[in-house]
């Protein structure tokens, strides 16, 4: 398989759509992550998802929390090893985890990408495994794609975002997704997740409340770019605990979940002191707008 250099998540972007997650250290031993003081030197825009981070995420705290538990209980003591100890080990190996899942999960956006732009498939037999079942996906309801891991930005407002990908999705019943007959043009976002199962097995995948403002915020930014047929939004889960069928959602109400986003925005703002399209409001007091 070809594979593609990708940047790693940002949570900021210049102006011009470039990465700003990283800057130089002063003594020259590398880099490090960009703070909010960098950003404001060169009136950095905030990702989608760095904007989303001043809402509460029951859900994935929740999970953050079961992987700490479950390092405490299967995480072998020491003889005589300090409480404090092994509590430093458990955080650790709870970190190792969520690390790990971040892992996976960046493996299976750049398998998406390289199938999307050049019909590749995974080597990995493993990842393989977990791939397919978005392949098929992808076969069955994508008619053409539009671009993928692109940057857009919304200058106006001031934020940006790295898209998984705009896409030309087949319409009818075929798709799974009903509602439109005809084709339609739609962002679509990927996520991996352990999909719990119920009592009976069956598959029940947590579809998340900041992910259709995601999406909505995503499809503003494509729509000020000139993309002015872009109508839908679709999340796309791959199971990541076995292999197995993606779970699809199309998000309806997209002005309401922008107008959602952009409160977000404002607390965000208004949270951070910062606003890079006033930049005067910013260095005085937070700014709402």
């Amino acid at each position: 398989m070809t594979l593609i250099s990708r940047q790693e998540p940002s949570h900021w972007y210049l102006r011009d759509g470039r990465p700003f997650h990283e800057i130089a250290n002063k003594d020259g031993t590398g880099n490090r992550a960009t703070t909010l003081r960098d950003a404001r030197k060169v009136m950095a825009f905030p990702s989608v998802t760095n904007v989303l981070g001043v809402l509460a995420k029951p859900g994935l705290d929740a999970w953050k929390i079961e992987q700490g538990i479950m390092a405490a209980l299967t995480l072998p003591r020491q003889t005589d090893e300090p409480l404090d100890v092994f509590a430093r080990r458990v955080v650790e190996d709870m970190g190792a985890q969520v690390e790990k899942a971040a892992d996976f999960g960046s493996a299976i956006h750049n398998a998406c990408e390289v199938y999307a732009l050049k019909n590749e498939v995974p080597t990995d037999k493993g990842l393989l495994a977990f791939f397919e079942p978005w392949r098929q996906w992808f076969d069955e309801n994508v008619e053409r794609v539009g671009c993928v891991e692109q940057v857009f930005v919304h200058s106006e407002l001031g934020y940006a975002g790295r898209v998984d990908m705009v896409a030309l999705l087949k319409g009818g019943s075929a798709t799974g997704l009903g509602g439109y007959s005809d084709p339609y043009w739609a962002v679509v976002d990927f996520k991996t997740q352990k999909v719990k199962r119920s009592a009976k097995g069956e598959p029940k995948p947590a579809f998340y409340e900041t992910w259709p403002l995601q999406l909505a915020a995503y499809r503003q930014a494509v729509l000020v770019s000139g993309a002015k047929h872009v109508t839908g939004m679709v999340s796309v889960v791959i199971d990541s605990a076995q292999p197995g069928p993606v779970h699809v959602k199309r998000w309806d109400d997209a002005d309401y979940l922008f107008g959602s986003f952009v409160a977000a925005l404002g607390l965000w703002k208004y949270v951070k002191g910062y606003d890079p399209v006033h930049p005067g409001l910013a260095c005085d007091k937070p700014a709402l707008n």
